[in-house]
C-alpha cells in the first residue's frame, strides 16, 4: 500500500483533532439490543472486542522494535561542495510500495556558485531496499530531483544514493550521495557535488506488545481501523438495524482481511517520518467512518456510515452492528459506539 508524505499526514491529523462528527443514533430506526462503546485509543494501540462477552477483552500498546531501514537519521555529510550544513544533517527514510523506500533530506543548507547560502532547502528520492544479512543494501538509478528552497524556487539535479544501512540499533550506515545541476550535466560538466553521508542506525519497525493469539476476540479496534480474529464481513445496503436476519446474509460476498498497514507513531512526524505497523486490515470494516474533503480547515469531514455491517467469526456465527458514534463521553474522537447483536437470528 503506498505511503502518505509527511504533509499530507499533518493534514490528515488536523482533521481528525477538529473532524465534525455526527451522532447517527436514529439512524436506521429504534434499536432496544445491545449496545457498546470500544475505547479507540488514537495511534498507539489496539482494542480487542468479543461479540460474545460484550466487551473490549484486552488492550495492547503498539510497541517498536530496532531493525527496519525506515526512520529518523542524522549523520554527517563529508562534503564541501553544496550542502554545507554537514553536522548531524537529517535524514528520514519512509517506505513505499515493495522494496521501495523514500529517503528525503527535509532541511539542508545550500552552498551557491556565487558564495551565498540558502537554508531550508529539501529533497527526495527513492531507492531500493534490500535487507542481506545484517545490512540492509540500499540502491538506486541516478534520476532528476527537483530541489525545494526555502525562497520558493527549485531546482533541478541528478542523484543517486547507494550504500549499507545496520540492522540493528547504532550500527553504521554509509551512504554515497551523488549529486549534479542537471543543467551542468547535460552541458557537459561533470561534477559530484554530493559525498559520502554517514552516521549510525535508527531504523524502526512495530508490533502488538503482546499475543493476540493467546486470548478470545472477535474484532479489534486502532483508531478508524478495523481488523477481524480470521473473520469476514460485509456492508449491507440498509441502515435498518432490526430487519436484518441471519436469511438477510445468504448469498451475500464476505471480504476477509487482507495485508495492511496502520499509523503507529507520530513522534518525528515534524521531521517528515511517520511509523507504519504492518498488520491485517479489513478494507469493508473500515467504510465505518467517511472522511469527506471540505477544500479548507478542517480539511476533512467526518461522518458515521449508517449501514449495517455484518461479521461472520471464525467459528462460522454471524454479528449485525451498526455504528453510532465516532466519540468517546468527552467528545473526542477516541471511541466506536455500536449497536450489535451475536449471534445474529
Amino acid at each position: 500500500m503506498k505511503k502518505m508524505n509527511w504533509f499530507l499526514v499533518v493534514i490528515m491529523l488536523f482533521g481528525a483533532c477538529f473532524a465534525a462528527c455526527t451522532d447517527d443514533d436514529d439512524n436506521g430506526g429504534s434499536w432496544d439490543g445491545e449496545s457498546v462503546t470500544v475505547d479507540c485509543d488514537p495511534y498507539d494501540a489496539w482494542s480487542y472486542f468479543s461479540f460474545k462477552e460484550g466487551k473490549t477483552v484486552k488492550t495492547l500498546k503498539v510497541k517498536s522494535m530496532e531493525g527496519a531501514v525506515t526512520g529518523v537519521y542524522y549523520g554527517d555529510l563529508s562534503s564541501s561542495t553544496l550542502i554545507k550544513n554537514t553536522d548531524s544533517l537529517l535524514m528520514v527514510i519512509n517506505e513505499g510500495v515493495g522494496d521501495t523506500v523514500v529517503i528525503s533530506f527535509p532541511a539542508c543548507e545550500i552552498g551557491g556558485m556565487s558564495g551565498t547560502e540558502t537554508t531550508g532547502a529539501s529533497f527526495s528520492l527513492k531507492a531500493i531496499a534490500k535487507k542481506e544479512g545484517n545490512v540492509w543494501n540500499i540502491s538506486s538509478e541516478k534520476s532528476v530531483v527537483t530541489m525545494e528552497k526555502e525562497d520558493e524556487t527549485t531546482t533541478d539535479y541528478y542523484m543517486s544514493i547507494n550504500g549499507t544501512i545496520g540492522t540493528t540499533k547504532d550500527a553504521d550506515f554509509s551512504l554515497a550521495l551523488y549529486m549534479n545541476v542537471k543543467a551542468m550535466e547535460d552541458g557537459g560538466m561533470q561534477m559530484n557535488m554530493g559525498g559520502t553521508f554517514a552516521g549510525e542506525s535508527t531504523g524502526k519497525t512495530y508490533g502488538v506488545d503482546g499475543d493476540e493469539t493467546s486470548f478470545d476476540w472477535d474484532i479489534a479496534f486502532h483508531r478508524y481501523d478495523i481488523k477481524t480474529n480470521g473473520g469476514a464481513a460485509v456492508m449491507l445496503q440498509t441502515t435498518d438495524l432490526e430487519s436484518v436476519t441471519s436469511a438477510s446474509v445468504t448469498g451475500e460476498s464476505f471480504t476477509s482481511d487482507v495485508d495492511g498497514e496502520v499509523m503507529v507513531d507520530m513522534s518525528g512526524m515534524m521531521s517528515g517520518f511517520v511509523g507504519y505497523q504492518p498488520t491485517k486490515v479489513n478494507e469493508v470494516l473500515a467504510k465505518w467512518v467517511t472522511a469527506t474533503p471540505t477544500g479548507s480547515m478542517p480539511p476533512y469531514s467526518y461522518e458515521i456510515n449508517g449501514k449495517v455491517f455484518v461479521v461472520k467469526t471464525a467459528g462460522g456465527e454471524y454479528a449485525k452492528l451498526r455504528f453510532t458514534d465516532m466519540s468517546d463521553a468527552t467528545g473526542k474522537n477516541e471511541a466506536a459506539t455500536f449497536d450489535y447483536e451475536f449471534p445474529l437470528k
